[in-house]
C-alpha cells in the first residue's frame, strides 16, 4: 500500500514537473505565430487608433505580427466575450476600455467575468472626457445646454453607443448637471462624430483622440473637458467644474488584457513588451498628440481601479434607471 502511495505521489509529482515545464518552454518560445488583438468597436474611432499603433510596435518587438480584428456591437460585449473565450496561450488580447467596467452593470447574463476572467498586462493612457457641440445647435456652452435642456426638456441630442462608456457618461452628466439629453445610439464613436459633424446629432461625449480629425474644422465646439486643471493641450477648453458642474469627475482608459488562464511565464512577456512599446519615444509623441497621457499602474492598481469602477457604474445605471439586457 505505501508503494502504491509513493508511486502515486511520484506520478503527480512529475505531471506538475511537466506542466512547469511546458509552461518555461512556451514562455521561451513566445510567440511563434501571429497573434490577435481584438477592439471592441467598429474601425475608425480611438481604440482602433490607439490598437493599430500597439499591434504595430508589439509586432516588430515580438517579431511577429499582430493582427487587430475589429468586434463591434452590443456595448463592446461581442468583442469582450470573444476574447475571454479564446485565450490560446497568450495569441490573443483584448484592447479594453472603459466597457470593461460599465458591461456588468447594463448586462445581466455576460457571458463572462469583466475583472476575473482577464489579467490585467497594463494601463496603455488614458484621456479626460471632453464634450462636443456641433455649431449649429445653438449650444456654445455648458450652461447654454443645460439652460436649453431644462426650457425644452428631452430635445437635445447626444450620440454614443447603447451601454458604452459614453452612454453611463451621459447619464451621469444628467444627474450631476440637471440636465434631459436624448441619447441616439452608434456603433462607434466615429460613426457619432460623423453624425455630429452632419448636424444630425447636437452633442457627442468622447475623448481627443477620437474627435482630433474634427477639431480642425469650424464645425464643432469643445464645451467643456473633465479633470481638476484644465489640459495644457487644451488650455482654452474649460472644465466642466468651471463651467458650474461639480463632480463630474470621469475620465476614459485604455488597458491591454489577456484571458486570465494565460500562462505566467507568457503574461510576463507581454508585460515586458508592453512596457518597452510605452517607452517608444514615437509612441509616447504620437499618444500625445492625439490627446492621451500616460497611465502608469501596476497590474494589481489596474485590478483595484477596475473593481472600484464596476461599483460606480452599478451605482449610475441604477440611479438613472437605465434598463439592463
Amino acid at each position: 500500500m505505501g508503494n502504491r502511495r509513493s508511486r502515486l505521489i511520484q506520478i503527480l509529482m512529475g505531471c506538475a514537473l511537466s506542466v512547469g515545464l511546458v509552461a518555461g518552454s512556451q514562455a521561451e518560445t513566445f510567440p511563434t505565430r501571429p497573434i490577435n488583438m481584438i477592439v471592441p468597436y467598429a474601425a475608425g474611432g480611438s481604440s482602433d487608433f490607439v490598437a493599430r499603433l500597439l499591434g504595430q510596435k508589439l509586432g516588430e518587438y515580438f517579431g511577429q505580427p499582430v493582427v487587430v480584428e475589429n468586434r463591434a456591437g452590443a456595448g463592446a460585449t461581442i468583442g469582450t466575450g470573444l476574447a475571454a473565450r479564446t485565450g490560446q496561450n497568450g495569441y490573443t488580447a483584448l484592447l479594453a476600455d472603459n466597457a470593461q467596467t460599465t458591461a456588468p452593470a447594463l448586462y445581466k447574463n455576460l457571458p463572462y467575468d469583466s475583472v476575473r476572467d482577464f489579467a490585467v498586462i497594463g494601463f496603455v493612457s488614458r484621456a479626460e472626457v471632453m464634450l462636443f457641440a456641433n455649431k449649429r445647435s445653438g449650444i456654445n456652452s455648458v450652461q447654454d445646454l443645460i439652460k436649453l435642456s431644462k426650457d425644452k426638456p428631452g430635445t437635445i441630442t447626444i450620440g454614443t453607443g447603447h451601454g458604452s462608456p459614453s452612454h453611463l457618461i451621459t447619464e451621469y452628466f444628467n444627474t450631476r448637471a440637471g440636465a434631459d439629453l436624448t441619447v441616439v445610439p452608434y456603433k462607434g464613436s466615429s460613426l457619432a462624430l460623423n453624425d455630429l459633424l452632419a448636424g444630425h446629432i447636437d452633442l457627442v461625449f468622447t475623448n481627443p483622440a477620437s474627435a482630433a480629425p474634427l477639431l480642425k474644422g469650424e464645425q464643432i465646439v469643445t464645451l467643456a473637458q473633465t479633470g481638476e486643471q484644465r489640459d495644457s493641450r487644451f488650455a482654452d477648453v474649460p472644465t466642466f467644474r468651471e463651467s458650474g458642474v461639480d463632480g463630474f469627475d470621469v475620465s476614459y482608459w485604455f488597458a491591454l488584457l489577456v484571458p486570465a488562464d494565460t500562462p505566467e511565464p507568457v503574461k510576463a512577456k507581454w508585460k515586458e513588451a508592453l512596457a518597452a512599446v510605452l517607452a517608444d519615444p514615437e509612441v509616447q509623441e504620437k499618444f500625445a498628440a492625439a490627446g492621451l497621457s500616460p497611465y502608469n499602474l501596476d497590474p494589481n492598481e489596474a485590478q483595484q481601479v477596475m473593481l472600484e469602477e464596476v461599483r460606480q457604474w452599478g451605482e449610475v445605471v441604477k440611479n438613472a434607471g437605465i434598463p439592463t439586457n
